[in-house]
């Protein structure tokens, strides 16, 4: 894994609050999306790549990494004005491409819902709103109560989390769970983080609501799309891309071999390599 530079800590002023974003390269908007509990470094070994010949625009979701909470209650619908607003202030006027991995899709999906115009593509990397099912661990944190108290256990919360998303625990660095613990150890990161996962499901898994008022926009406009899925996920099961596959028939869907649930990091070059195959489809 590459060194992440000063650029990943650079935060900016968007109406008042403080956000963290990161922006390399020049050309149409890709717009990145980070997962629940995590942060815009996870894109880290991706941009390079990816920004070749386009604007690369990495957001700390609110209420993670560097960004604040900017209300009282963090939820999709908070997320994504907070997403919609930082991309105004950086002067995006076009429509973008939204890539996102695992919760950063609730939002994209959200994103997508909300204006459909602003949005040319998705592509969803092991993202919610296809399925109820989940993990135990992950229906756990989404319980009243019994989320804290694991969370209290903070180095190995971080420790499990962080080993989680990979098929090959080797991944699972001592930076990354560094990282990890780093979030954890923050309230005000604890408090988004738990109030975005209620309204992402409950103990019986992703709640249906969201889903479908998500879902529905993106079929009746056919918004290309393509679907990703760590074929060794120990998060959101592999088997969802056929849910995935079976909502969104226009959708292009693919399984990345030996891969966990935060394919960007475990496997860069074939994620990448998914993603522009994906957008030269689409420039045809």
């Amino acid at each position: 894994m590459s060194e992440r530079g000063p650029e990943w800590r650079a935060t900016r002023l968007v109406d008042g609050h403080r956000v963290g974003v990161t922006v390399a390269g020049n050309g149409d908007p890709l717009l990145l999306l980070h997962g629940v509990g995590r942060d815009r470094r996870d894109w880290s070994e991706v941009v390079p790549a990816l920004a070749a010949d386009r604007r690369v625009i990495a957001i700390d979701l609110e209420g993670c990494g560097d960004s604040e909470a900017w209300s009282e209650r963090v939820t999709l619908r908070s997320m994504t004005e907070v997403v919609r607003r930082t991309l105004a202030a950086l002067g995006v006027r076009e429509p973008v491409v939204a890539v996102a991995n695992s919760m950063g899709g609730a939002v994209a999906l959200r994103l997508h819902a909300d204006d459909p115009a602003a949005v040319s593509a998705l592509v969803l990397s092991s993202s919610p709103g296809f399925a109820s099912g989940g993990t135990i661990g992950l229906r756990l944190m989404a319980v009243h109560g019994v989320g804290p108290a694991l969370l209290a256990f903070r180095r190995v919360a971080a420790r499990i989390q962080t080993r989680m998303l990979f098929a090959d625990k080797a991944f699972a660095t001592r930076r990354l769970i560094a990282e990890g613990l780093e979030r954890v150890s923050r309230r005000d990161k604890r408090r988004a983080y738990f109030q975005v996962v209620h309204e992402l499901g409950g103990w019986l898994g992703v709640r249906r609501r969201w889903r479908a008022e998500a879902l529905r926009p993106l079929v009746e406009r056919r918004t290309p799309t393509l679907v990703l899925w760590g074929e060794r996920d120990a998060v959101l099961p592999v088997k969802q891309l056929r849910a995935a596959a079976a909502a969104l028939p226009h959708a292009r869907t693919r399984t990345l071999p030996g891969v966990g649930h935060a394919a960007q990091i475990e496997d860069p070059a074939g994620f990448v390599r998914e993603v522009e195959s994906f957008l030269r489809e689409q420039d045809r």
